[in-house]
């Protein structure tokens, strides 16, 4: 399974059908492990590493270190397939290092026009770092478009200290079906917004955090 997560590492879409379904999975998929972080130190393994981070240089530093460990295979991993009715669907996996908990992944599938990969770092079981990476789903209008698809594409950064927020980023960028130049991701420059409430963020890495230990893994509910 390393070999494939490394690949995964290289560089975060939905219809009624089948075939839609897995190219979207599979898209989400491969770029959605590199976070980048916005001008990552080069010196990543500066600071404590067994204190928490509290500043967004030190979270910097700390999602580096992680990172750097998850290429080279270096972190253990175990995954939970979940499927809710067919409405909601996905995939959990937990990364961790020498038994402590660094990340969790969770991939899913809401209904057939929205996908989702939420990562979430940690340091000391502490949730440091979160990334999300939203994908809406649909037909373009006009005759003209007749058959093409877009993609709603929304990614955002919480920088997290103490389970507060201290910098939030924001992306967004549209990929169309039946254009040759769309977007490349990493060049959309992200946007600083006003944090909202973490509490939902909270709740969401709770569940995850539940998931792992239950002994019933079919259904992730909301």
């Amino acid at each position: 399974m390393k070999p494939y997560i490394y690949l995964t590492l290289c560089l975060i879409f939905f219809s009624c059908g089948q075939t839609r379904n897995s190219e979207d999975k599979a898209a989400l998929d491969t770029d959605s492990m590199t976070v980048k972080t916005d001008s990552v130190p080069a010196n990543s393994n500066s600071g404590t590493v067994n204190s928490n981070p509290l500043s967004v240089e030190e979270i910097k530093q700390r999602y580096a270190i992680i990172n750097d460990k998850l290429q080279h295979g270096l972190l253990d991993s175990i995954s939970f397939k979940y499927d809710c009715n067919q409405e909601r669907n996905g995939t959990i996996t937990y990364f961790s290092d020498k038994g402590q908990l660094a990340m969790i992944k969770h991939s899913y599938n809401e209904y057939s026009h929205f996908s989702a990969v939420d990562l979430y770092f940690l340091s000391n079981s502490t949730l440091f770092f979160a990334h999300f990476k939203g994908v809406s789903w649909s037909f373009e209008s006009g005759q003209a478009a007749e058959g093409a698809t877009k993609d709603d594409i929304t990614e955002q950064r919480l920088y997290i200290v103490k389970e507060k927020p201290l910098l939030c980023l924001e992306k967004k960028y549209i990929k169309r079906s039946n254009s040759s130049n769309n977007p490349r991701p990493e060049e959309v420059q992200s946007k600083e917004v006003k944090c909202k409430s973490i509490e939902p963020v909270l709740k969401d890495f709770r569940k995850l955090i539940d998931f792992k230990g239950s002994t019933q893994h079919d259904c992730l509910e909301k």
